[in-house]
């Protein structure tokens, strides 16, 4: 079993992707009549069900303004945004920007990119696309970095939000369900569990004891190891606080 459990952890620290939850998850039945949850639609129609989960409010994301498409707005040159400029942020926000750059950079450079300042002090990334496109990246001051992008605005990074939860609890029950000779119910056990307060806060990969509490009841009831935990993630009342989601037939 530790060996198991150490194989696991080194997954966890080493994959950036995985199975990150979805705004839609898809309810189907296999052939023994099983629930089986997925982000694609089922191969037959038949008493599908689509889930939905509704974003949570996010008020910081639309409290920010953009620049770049303003005549007053982000209109420095990107070469201005030197170290000495950088080394004046806060070190969350400086490393978002740093991201951003790098990505840019790597992408392959394009003229006409740009940067300014918000009244918060957020600093604001005009970028150009190959499609001679400008995407508007937003690092604020405590990290959080925020794209805008053809009217629509998003975070990119990590926010302290229950969806982003949702996707990090997701996420650990794949990594983990995924290692060879895994089971579900150990992994279920082996799962850092949240604090109870504000779960969602830090950033951590972890899960609500709810959705633990959840899962053994399911398993008690007979409901298979993952039908069981997914189903404490996506059915309503979620076992993730905050979020609501929406089941309707398909």
């Amino acid at each position: 079993m530790r060996t198991f459990f150490i194989v696991w952890l080194a997954a966890l620290a080493l994959s950036s992707g995985g199975w990150a939850a979805e705004d839609t998850i898809y309810r189907c039945r296999d052939a023994a009549g099983v629930a089986v949850y997925s982000d694609k639609p089922c191969a037959a129609a038949k008493d599908m069900q689509q889930i939905s989960i509704a974003p949570p409010p996010l008020a910081d994301i639309s409290d920010v303004k953009p620049l770049c498409a303003s005549e007053s707005g982000a209109r420095s040159d990107l070469k201005s945004l030197d170290r000495g400029t950088l080394a004046k942020l806060t070190a969350p926000q400086r490393h978002s920007v740093n991201e951003v750059l790098a990505d840019y950079a790597r992408d392959g450079a394009r003229s006409g990119a740009r940067w300014g300042r918000g009244p918060d002090q957020s600093v604001h990334l005009c970028l150009p696309t190959f499609a001679n496109e400008i995407v508007e990246y937003v690092a604020v001051s405590d990290g959080k970095l925020i794209q805008m992008r053809g009217g629509m605005v998003s975070y990119r990074n990590d926010p302290d939000t229950p969806g982003a939860l949702l996707e990090r609890c997701a996420q650990t029950w794949k990594q983990c369900i995924e290692v060879p000779d895994a089971n579900p119910d150990s992994c279920v056990a082996q799962i850092p569990t949240c604090p109870e307060s504000e779960p969602w806060k830090g950033g951590r990969n972890c899960c609500p004891l709810q959705c633990k509490t959840t899962y053994h009841a399911a398993r008690v009831a007979g409901v298979p190891g993952s039908a069981a935990f997914l189903s404490a993630l996506y059915e309503s009342p979620s076992c993730i606080p905050g979020i609501t989601p929406t089941i309707r037939n398909k």
